[in-house]
């Protein structure tokens, strides 16, 4: 991806999350936080180039992928992200805990599934230098996005 593409990119893409700031939905919450901090929050991958993304193209019904960070130089991160209800106000301990742990499940298996996609993706396009794609997660339970990688090697 050319450099000047993945700058106008993350130009537009970075001001969309900055000036739209009603949306009060959990999920997009997080999102914003993430794009808006991301030279903190994922510092190595400096660049946004993609939001809500279709995992295959033209298929929504397949799946739509959050966010797609890039270093610029054959590097990318792809996070997906999951608002976690961890107050559970109407759900007792044991019910509130078991549906968690299936999000949290489910969104490290929807991070990897769609960094192989977005991986493969990139490889049909010819004149795309891809040097590694890292599958990341985010949500409210972390301080910034886990990489699944390091998160498979804690176990």
């Amino acid at each position: 991806m050319e450099y000047e593409r993945i700058l106008h990119r993350d130009k537009v893409l970075h001001c969309y999350f900055a000036g739209r700031d009603w949306d009060e939905n959990d999920e997009y919450t997080l999102k914003r936080k993430l794009v808006l901090n991301r030279d903190r929050l994922i510092p190595q991958y400096p660049y946004v180039i993609e939001d809500e993304w279709d995992v295959i193209d033209s298929r929504t019904d397949l799946g739509r992928g959050d966010l797609v960070f890039t270093d610029g130089n054959g590097c990318f991160a792809v996070v997906e992200v999951k608002w976690i209800d961890l107050d559970g106000i109407l759900r007792d301990g044991k019910t509130r805990r078991a549906s968690n742990r299936g999000k949290h499940r489910n969104v490290e298996k929807q991070a990897d599934k769609y960094a192989n996609l977005y991986r493969q993706k990139l490889s049909d396009i010819e004149l795309v230098f891809v040097r590694h794609v890292e599958a990341f997660y985010f949500t409210n339970e972390y301080d910034k996005p886990i990489s699944l990688s390091m998160s498979l090697q804690s176990l």
